[in-house]
């Protein structure tokens, strides 16, 4: 990495709320001093309640100077349980309509609470959702969820290396790694080229309730137990920090104005960072 002014800063929608309306998490992410913003199906189904569109979210993010991301979408492998998620109800060609509306450089496709799919068959939609998202000029960045039926790196890793398509990659949120599996030995071992976005948070040495109960728990980068100096030691090293942000997703922060908390995430990410970075 050439250091912080080469890395693509991104407010993850879910540090000041995924219901904050799209103008003002624009204006957080101007003022936070980032380039990208995360979107949901559900801005742009807001939108169109007001008489709006996504090509016009589109518009108003690229007018501010903002790339705009797909997070997440859902339902686009076969052998799934019915999504019990609030993002869940969204079909993966409805989603990806969206994608080509708003003109998102890139998406966030995540699993199912459970599935049998064989991971073959998930690799082969996963990479068929690339070659959709690529006519579209869009990577594809595939998150694991610890509660999810792709839990863990080892098995996205997996989905992303037999599907082997080049806009196809990983997005890596510290919350789901050192929650669930924190494999340090794998991840340096993958190409730093294929983990096309990180996530950054942390969280308290105990988990509270159930882990989906737990990840809305959220604390800023050096305010829990996470070593987050290791895991982005290890993305520095593999030269993997070029599209990263923060995402906080915690009663606090959403009880913060939008800008300031994105300005207060943000400046803790880039703090970690640095650090790790050396």
């Amino acid at each position: 990495m050439g250091g912080d002014a080469d890395i693509d800063w991104v407010l993850w929608s879910g540090t000041v709320g995924f219901s904050t309306p799209v103008e003002e998490r624009i204006d957080a992410a101007l003022a936070a001093g980032c380039t990208s913003l995360s979107v949901s199906p559900l801005d742009v189904e807001a939108a169109e309640r007001a008489g709006s569109s996504a090509a016009e979210i589109g518009r108003r993010a690229r007018a501010a100077g903002l790339a705009l991301i797909m997070d997440p979408i859902m339902n686009w492998y076969e052998g799934q349980a019915p999504a019990g998620s609030r993002f869940g109800r969204f079909g993966a060609a409805e989603t990806l309509s969206m994608c080509e509306a708003l003109g998102v450089a890139s998406i966030s496709p995540i699993g199912q609470a459970t599935s049998d799919a064989p991971i073959g068959a998930v690799a082969e939609a996963f990479g068929e959702l690339c070659d959709r998202a690529a006519a579209f000029g869009a990577r594809v960045h595939l998150e694991f969820v610890p509660f999810t039926a792709i839990a863990d790196l080892a098995t996205a890793w997996a989905i992303v290396s037999e599907a082997d398509r080049p806009n196809g990659g990983l997005l890596f949120d510290t919350w789901h790694f050192f929650r669930g599996v924190a494999d340090f030995a794998l991840l340096e071992s993958i190409p730093g080229d294929r983990i096309l976005a990180i996530q950054v948070d942390d969280a308290a040495p105990e988990i509270v309730g159930t882990l989906r109960e737990d990840t809305a728990r959220r604390l800023l980068p050096g305010d829990g137990c996470f070593d987050l100096g290791r895991a982005l030691g290890v993305l520095a090293r593999r030269g993997a920090l070029r599209v990263v942000g923060a995402e906080v997703i915690s009663p606090e922060m959403m009880a913060m104005e939008p800008a300031e908390a994105a300005r207060l995430a943000t400046s803790r990410v880039r703090a970690a960072v640095a650090a790790a970075s050396g």
